[in-house]
């Protein structure tokens, strides 16, 4: 039983083929392929079962990450060598034709196609145009501690098979045309029309089906994301003429009630207190596998509250403006016929030019000009140009800075690909500032802290100074009270607005 999709190599090699690679042409014996290398890496037996081959995979995996000290090019064997042993698809066609038959479909040099592998039937070939029955898709609800964790979920499904014993007959009615012609008479004229046979429902074939129950042990792979498909192939209702579709499992992420995600990190929110922001904080996290987490701030570090929200929905850019400048050595991306910064800003951003990657453009004479380039390059290339107007994205050094968060390296979720790899946990942090301080007690705090930014240089006692001390105001209630206050808008036309009729000047 196999999940996912086709093994490296299968689509490109499907078209036009004559022979795989390293096989020699069809008809032509090849080398003898390599089926031990990768048993060999991970030190696992031909005949082991799956759980002693992912078994055998951790441990070599733990042992030489790079993280721990191990070389990387021998982790990336043992990553290579689990890619193809831990699925039973790739498995079954290495064990037959090696590394080689992975890379270029499977198959080999002594007849049969690439259709016989993908079709799981052997030496048999696949005809070509056959049907396939419609897909049977599933939604899977997952957790974010399944995701996290991986987990295996069996599953009961019923389906429709042929009932071999009554087998498959051409419809008698409609000579397995699944269409009859049937000759309607009105008056003098007579008129032939082509219907849907009755018999066979249009299939041209009779058979019978029976409801069977199968059991799936679908797996969860770590990491998996949202929308994340496990294909179980010809799982689905059988055809008379054709292949059973498939069952395809859609994975569904469940909210979670602290973590959220974003790719593959995680975010939590945390409020802490004035004096743990300036004085260091510690607090205790349980991770979704289990772990206590002690997470605590540097020493002497101060904590500042995020302003970037890493769930907004829309990225804005910064574009500075540069009067009097172009970029002429840079090849254009674009043209529009306006000037209007914020069409062009849009377009970047959220039109037709987004992600392809726009660094700066230029107006002029009616003009834009868009530049596909990196910041650095479109500083470089600046130049003088009079009557010309650059704007170039803002420097992403400066955004990134903007940007930064507290996080836990590496406690994030696995990554799907390479689970022993990990995203970040990111926690926002939310200051609660104390309503009020004890004049004394704020005397010392000033003491240690950095001198302020704002000394007056007026005195409060002078005449024509006005002390002003700072309220909590409703700014919504605020806004209103000034829209009551606003004169009735018919009366306001009425009146010229001030209770007087205005008429343009006239000579």
């Amino acid at each position: 039983m196999f999940f996912g999709g086709l093994p490296p190599g299968f689509e490109d090699a499907m078209p036009g083929m004559g022979g795989m690679p390293g096989m020699g042409g069809r008809g032509r014996p090849g080398k003898k392929a390599d089926t031990q290398k990768f048993y060999d890496i991970l030190g696992v037996a031909k005949n082991e079962a799956p759980d002693a081959i992912k078994k055998a995979y951790r441990k070599l995996a733990m042992k030489n990450h790079p993280d721990k000290g191990g070389d990387l090019e021998k982790f990336k064997e043992i990553q290579r060598a689990f890619d193809v042993l831990g699925d039973e698809k790739k498995r079954d066609i290495y064990d037959q034709y090696g590394e080689e038959g992975l890379e270029g479909g499977g198959g080999g040099g002594g007849g049969g196609d690439i259709f016989d592998v993908l079709s799981g039937r052997g030496g048999r070939r696949r005809p070509q145009g056959v049907k396939k029955g419609e897909n049977m898709v599933h939604p899977l609800k997952v957790t974010l501690e399944q995701i996290y964790k991986g987990s295996a979920r069996t599953l009961r499904l019923t389906r429709k098979v042929i009932d071999k014993e009554k087998g498959v007959e051409t419809c008698g009615e409609c000579g397995g045309r699944g269409a009859k012609i049937q000759t309607i008479r009105m008056g003098p004229m007579i008129q032939q029309v082509q219907k849907v046979c009755d018999a066979c429902g249009g299939n041209g074939t009779i058979y019978r089906q029976q409801k069977v129950q199968e059991t799936l042990e679908v797996h969860i792979p770590k990491g998996a994301p949202d929308g994340h498909k496990l294909t179980f192939s010809e799982k689905a209702d059988e055809i008379p003429d054709g292949e059973a579709g498939d069952v395809i499992f859609v994975c569904q992420e469940q909210p979670h009630a602290e973590f959220k995600r974003k790719g593959d990190d995680l975010y939590i929110e945390r409020t802490i207190s004035l004096s743990e922001a300036l004085c260091g904080f510690a607090m205790e996290l349980e991770h979704l596998d289990g772990r206590k987490l002690l997470i605590k701030s540097g020493p002497g570090e101060c904590i500042a509250p995020a302003t970037y929200n890493p769930f907004s929905e829309e990225e804005v850019s910064e574009w500075n403006p540069h009067m009097d400048c172009d970029v002429p050595s840079l090849e254009n991306a674009a043209v529009a016929e306006t000037e209007d910064i914020n069409v062009c800003k849009k377009a970047c951003e959220k039109g037709q030019l987004k992600g392809k990657g726009i660094g700066c453009f230029v107006m002029k004479n009616g003009k834009t000009v868009f530049k596909q380039c990196t910041y650095a390059e479109a500083m470089a290339a600046k130049q003088p140009a009079k009557g010309s107007k650059l704007y170039i994205i803002g420097d992403p050094n400066e955004a990134a800075s903007g940007r930064m968060m507290k996080a836990c390296e590496g406690e994030g979720l696995p990554r799907l690909k390479s689970p022993f790899e990990f995203g970040n946990l990111f926690i926002i942090m939310k200051i609660e500032f104390p309503t009020t301080l004890d004049p004394a007690a704020a005397k010392a705090l000033m003491k240690a802290l950095p001198p302020p930014k704002h000394v007056p240089t007026i005195s409060e006692d002078s005449d024509d100074v006005d002390v002003c001390v700072l309220k909590n105001i409703d700014p919504v209630k605020s806004f209103a009270e000034h829209q009551a206050a606003l004169p009735d808008a018919e009366e306001d036309d009425e009146q010229g607005g001030d209770g007087q009729r205005v008429q343009c000047a006239q000579q």
